[in-house]
């Protein structure tokens, strides 16, 4: 009897072992993700940011042509242009 209670005591211990592993297994690897995903989210607001910038130079593109008082047609193929440079800069980005 006394052997049966010496070992479902070190099983107990052992469980108890095992889980504050697992925990500490679960707690770095929620770490991590939380780390990855902080990377994640400051790339999608880098990403925004850019897109943001990029709209804004075409509309002061716009309204300085515009301002300028280039003709409809005119200003409308100066648009293009830039947008395209705009769009190769990204490429190489």
């Amino acid at each position: 009897m006394l052997f049966f209670f010496k070992y479902s005591a070190v099983l107990r211990i052992i469980k108890a072992c095992e889980h504050c592993h697992r925990l500490k297994r679960e707690k770095k690897k929620q770490k991590l993700i939380e780390k990855k995903g902080i990377k994640t989210l400051f790339r999608s607001q880098m990403h925004f940011m850019i897109q943001n910038l990029e709209k804004t130079a075409l509309l002061s593109e716009h309204i300085n042509l515009l301002a300028a008082e280039v003709e409809p047609e005119a200003a409308d193929q100066k648009m293009r242009d830039f947008e395209v440079q705009v769009d190769l800069a990204r490429e190489k980005q």
